[in-house]
């Protein structure tokens, strides 16, 4: 089982700034920042985590910390540890906004029912 969505461009070479995610986390959909690439946000008493990551071509990636990366290739918004089908559907809803603002795409294998 999946816990997290991946949102990634189709063959992950295309990159979005850091201050742009951040401005569109923030200013959009009101996440709070809680380090350099890192935002969460309260729903319906679930905390949800989203990270901006940079990955090779194939989606892989290794890092002990995300501080100086200026371009993200791929998204990860990760499951709370309760989830009910109402969480899940706004889960979707921001995965599928963030997807659109970028012109990215959710991966297949997104761990959504």
């Amino acid at each position: 089982m999946y816990y997290y969505i991946s949102i990634h461009s189709d063959d992950y070479t295309k990159k979005v700034k850091s201050k742009v995610l951040e401005q569109y986390l923030i200013h959009i959909l009101e996440f709070e920042k809680a380090s350099h690439l890192t935002f969460f946000k309260e729903i319906y008493g679930e905390l949800i985590k989203i990270r901006g990551i940079t990955s090779d071509n194939d989606g892989n990636y290794g890092f002990d910390t995300l501080e100086g990366i200026e371009e993200v290739n791929l998204i990860e918004i990760d499951f709370p540890n309760y989830i009910n089908d109402i969480l899940e559907q706004t889960i979707a809803a921001i995965a599928t906004a963030i997807a659109k603002e970028f012109s990215w795409i959710i991966d297949e294998d997104h761990g959504l029912s």
